[in-house]
């Protein structure tokens, strides 16, 4: 079972390495049997792949940063029991490739194993990222 502290520190500095677009140091927080899930269906935007693997979950992230900018990130709550936590935030999105913006509400649950970030299922307005995501 995860130490609570340990495990919010641990999504605390993930997410700030995604914020400022540092995948390298992203990856290193994620456990090599990852899975990351952002709910929606694929066909609504390509930012709805559901990888799985490391490799994979880099691949994704790597297309997330060079397409999505964060500002204005605010926590909300961040609540961890055992090897589960659950992120409540909100930010502004800056979509690159369309030049379009908006303001997001997203509640991520994690889980953790080994010290790392096995799974992240990430729920937002996916109706609102893929209007963002737009060609």
């Amino acid at each position: 079972m995860a130490d609570d502290s340990a495990s919010k520190a641990l999504i605390r500095d993930a997410y700030a390495a995604r914020h400022r677009g540092d995948l390298d140091a992203l990856m290193g927080f994620f456990h090599p049997q990852c899975c990351y899930r952002l709910v929606g269906g694929p066909a609504a935007a390509e930012a709805f792949r559901q990888p799985d693997g490391l490799e994979a979950v880099r691949e994704q992230m790597a297309g997330l940063i060079a397409a999505y900018v964060f500002s204005n990130v605010e926590e909300l709550g961040l609540t961890v029991d055992g090897d589960r936590a659950i992120l409540h935030w909100r930010a502004d999105v800056a979509c690159k490739p369309s030049g379009r913006s908006g303001h997001f509400e997203i509640v991520d649950i994690f889980t953790i194993a080994d010290g790392k970030i096995a799974s992240v299922t990430q729920f937002t307005d996916t109706a609102g990222v893929a209007r963002l995501s737009a060609a």
